[in-house]
């Protein structure tokens, strides 16, 4: 990448200083909403609102023009009307502004000849200097620089390894938000719309030599240039991950993405062999997005040989025929290993081959433990993936408890001590855990085992031990790690 367009990027990510334009002072208004946004996140560089209005909001001064303000401005963030976007363009470079994200909707995406012919000024505007993000898109989100989308107050500050490139800036919000849940923590994010100048290619190479991103994520509708989107791809995928939801494949979904950003969506077949040729690795859907990072940034093995714990045998069963469809292998435990298994439990119901059918989804600790800890230190397999059910870990015992006019056990007590057991196995055994927490408590009632599980998953991610919501997500995200890998 340009040297110079590099530095204008990282200026943009770490901004000294922020001009907002459009209704700031107007409660809701989207320029008010993302200054709003700014302050509660926790910016730590000036902001300055600007309408013609003037006035003050959030005891901020409104700066009439930007040429009023007194400090440098490194990113704007534009919601004017499509057709003043050009004039406030026109002062950002003037004032020497290093770029400018552009909220405003009414470009090319509506397929006019006038809102076409406002995209093909501003793309204009950018080859003079000044770089665009948009129009029609949320913008950035950067933990490091403490800039953040719309309306990513409460996304997590702790900057990470892993970074979005979006057309949507929906589905960059949403990105964002489920990252959290997921353990994943984030470099940077990029809504960019209809991608008039800063697109997929060129954000790409952006991220690609980026050395605070380690993975990258992208949802695609169209691009400018194939040829070299492919070849930017190709380069990066060699170095990074780059995880691909192409969307618009099918003939309705190319529809779509028209009246969305005004792309060409593509044929499926086409683009299905184009990204595996790049050495990318193409995902339908934010659950396959979420679950491939997942097992790219906690798995550090990168083999296919998985075991299976958990009980319930039509358990094993369908996570048997999902390993194989996902083209995993479940080896079968060697003969010592299952007689050392079966000493640990000896009682009928249960099955030590590989799946290890436990038989009840509650085993005591004081047994479930030595196995997990046989299995890891003496199979030669890459992961162990654990299966456990939130029902009857969390509100069978209160049941029970309550009926027998006992006190129920602490929440989450079973997992914790699971934890204290595994991490330390985990370690000395080099090889990988998978938790797979399924939570059937769907009761009104049992809605507090919801926030059991999310407090249980933030300690096992503190452990390096990813946690999925069914087996399904964990095994194919795995697969698709592996594809990478590969």
């Amino acid at each position: 990448m340009n040297v110079d367009v590099k530095k204008q990027l990282d200026r943009m990510c770490n901004p000294r200083g922020i001009a907002i334009f459009g209704g700031v002072g107007k409660i809701g208004a989207f320029a008010n909403l993302i200054l709003m946004s700014h302050l509660m996140y926790g910016y730590k560089g000036n902001i300055y609102p600007i309408s013609p209005n003037g006035g003050e909001v959030f005891g901020l001064n409104i700066y009439r023009r930007l040429k009023d303000v007194d400090g440098p401005v490194d990113l704007a963030s534009v919601s004017v009307p499509a057709k003043a976007v050009l004039e406030v363009l026109n002062d950002c470079l003037e004032f020497g502004v290093t770029g400018a994200q552009v909220h405003t909707a009414g470009f090319g995406e509506i397929g006019s000849s006038e809102g076409k012919a406002l995209q093909k000024e501003i793309e204009q505007t950018a080859g003079k200097g000044l770089k665009i993000i948009g129009p029609n898109c949320f913008g950035i989100h950067c933990p490091q620089g403490r800039i953040t989308l719309l309306p990513g107050f409460d996304y997590s500050k702790e900057p990470g390894n892993v970074a979005m490139i979006s057309q949507s800036g929906g589905l960059a919000n949403d990105f964002t938000h489920e990252a959290i849940s997921a353990g994943l923590k984030i470099s940077k994010v990029f809504s960019y719309g209809n991608g008039c100048d800063l697109e997929a290619a060129q954000l790409l190479q952006y991220l690609c030599d980026d050395p605070e991103t380690d993975y990258i994520a992208a949802y695609i509708e169209g691009v400018k240039n194939g040829r070299s989107f492919l070849n930017t791809l190709k380069k990066t995928s060699s170095k990074k991950p780059v995880v691909v939801w192409k969307g618009g494949l099918t003939p309705l979904g190319n529809r779509a993405t028209m009246s969305h950003t005004g792309s060409l969506g593509g044929e499926g077949k086409i683009w299905a062999g184009a990204l595996s040729q790049a050495g990318a690795i193409a995902v339908q859907g934010l659950e396959d997005v979420i679950d491939t990072l997942t097992a790219l940034t906690f798995l550090k093995n990168k083999g296919k040989r998985i075991a299976l714990a958990g009980g319930g045998g039509a358990i094993g069963v369908f996570c048997s025929d999902l390993a194989y469809q996902f083209e995993l292998e479940i080896p079968p435990f060697s003969q010592k290993t299952q007689n050392r298994l079966m000493e640990l439990f000896p009682t009928p119901g249960n099955s030590v081959v590989n799946p290890l059918d436990t038989g009840t989804p509650s085993l005591p600790i004081e047994i479930f433990g030595p196995q997990i800890k046989e299995i890891l230190l003496n199979e030669p397999i890459d992961i162990l993936i654990l299966i456990m059910l939130l029902h009857p870990l969390e509100v069978l015992p209160k049941a029970t408890s309550d009926m027998l006019g006992l006190d129920p056990p602490e929440k989450g007590a079973y997992l914790e001590a699971l934890l204290e057991i595994i991490a330390p196995v985990k370690q000395a055994s080099g090889k990988d855990i998978v938790l797979v927490l399924e939570n059937r408590a769907h009761r009104i009632e049992d809605a507090d085992v919801e926030y059991t599980a999310r407090m249980i998953k933030k300690k096992y991610h503190e452990n390096g031990i990813p946690v999925y919501p069914n087996v399904s997500r964990a095994l194919k995200g795995i697969r698709s790690a592996n594809t990478w890998r590969r």
